[in-house]
């Protein structure tokens, strides 16, 4: 997440709530190449689906903490300094998932109104990868500094998805050229404001979900992500909340990458509750760098003399599809009710 001085603005994460202790990588160690860190990488992402990753001690990782601060700056421009006339001009029509949804636009499981709203900025528009786009002059006018921020935010993703190729026996670069920035893929970064909840009738403010991308870079100061542990059922006493820490980021694998390893990367269950203990009352503000494959490539798994990643079993079949296809689906079924969002992957090695 941002900077200590963020987290010095808000009340404390409390310690009397159930927390899922995620794996603490470092990005200076993953840079230097050390091995024992790669590993742990390896393991965080087949068993949890997710990680922490400390931006402290290099510049890479600074630099991305310092301009997450001026996109949280945006991000409360957009929510909160736009009135609710000027933001619906920019809600769009499915099944276009760029632009603004505003509160109570979906569901929860419980079949309720969501409780937060969002702007999601479309990473094709930012780089020209298509005409330019309609935005709020928030956006519009700080469309270097987004450009700037995506730019070294992708380049942690490509960075991840080059110590997964390795373990994975791909050819380095597998990964990261089904997404490149200067090609049409979807991928977006998403800004979303999560206003206190009524004390009394505080719930689940996003639904369970499993993201369907490749990778997610998220940071956020207030508590309220919850993950829902392997192994154990989608019933209220199981979920467990993630500790935001200051100078990290939260990474997790979408369904893109279950697909692409034939199991072995985890794709995990996840969702926003209200924020705990005395950060309940305070606005909750949450950035997401979402990546998604490319439009036109396969999402068959990359199975490959030589690789980790398993053949076809028998009873299995491949995605015969491109992303943008498998996209559209995944989409309509989500938007239709009909999506069963559950963990995925995390499938044993027979020989690592």
């Amino acid at each position: 997440m941002p900077t200590a001085k963020a987290f010095s603005q808000v009340p404390p994460f409390p310690d009397d709530v159930p927390v899922y202790e995620l794996p603490r990588l470092s990005l200076r160690k993953l840079i230097s190449n050390e091995a024992e860190q790669s590993k742990e990488l390896f393991k965080s992402f087949r068993e949890h689906g997710f990680a922490l990753l400390d931006m402290q001690g290099c510049h890479e990782g600074e630099s991305l903490l310092k301009e997450a601060e001026k996109m949280f700056e945006i991000t409360r421009d957009v929510t909160i300094g736009l009135d609710i006339e000027e933001k619906m001009k920019y809600v769009p029509t499915p099944p276009v998932i760029f632009g603004y949804s505003r509160q109570g636009a979906t569901k929860t499981e419980a079949g309720l109104p969501d409780r937060f709203e969002s702007f999601s900025i479309n990473q094709d528009d930012i780089f020209s990868n298509i005409p330019e786009c309609p935005n709020p002059e928030p956006i519009q006018k700080n469309r270097e500094s987004i450009k700037s921020y995506i730019s070294k935010a992708h380049r942690v993703g490509e960075l991840i998805m080059n110590q997964l190729d390795d373990h994975l026996r791909l050819p380095k670069g597998s990964l990261s050229s089904l997404q490149r920035l200067d090609r049409v893929s979807g991928s977006t970064l998403r800004m979303l404001r999560y206003p206190p909840q009524p004390e009394g009738d505080r719930r689940t403010a996003f639904l369970g979900h499993t993201d369907i991308g490749t990778i997610t870079i998220l940071f956020n100061v207030l508590g309220g992500l919850q993950i829902l542990p392997p192994g154990l059922e989608a019933m209220e006493q199981n979920w467990r909340y993630v500790r935001p820490e200051p100078g990290c980021a939260i990474i997790n694998l979408g369904d893109a990458m279950v697909e692409w390893s034939g199991g072995i990367l985890r794709s995990n269950l996840h969702r926003v509750y209200f924020a705990p203990g005395e950060q309940a009352v305070h606005e909750r503000y949450s950035l997401a760098y979402a990546v998604r494959p490319e439009g036109i490539v396969p999402m068959k798994r990359l199975a490959m003399e030589g690789s980790a990643v398993p053949d076809l079993e028998e009873g299995e079949e491949d995605l015969d599809c491109t992303a943008n296809e498998w996209l559209a689906r995944k989409g309509a079924a989500i938007r239709a009710g009909k999506d069963n969002a559950r963990s995925r992957g995390g499938r044993a090695l027979e020989v690592y």
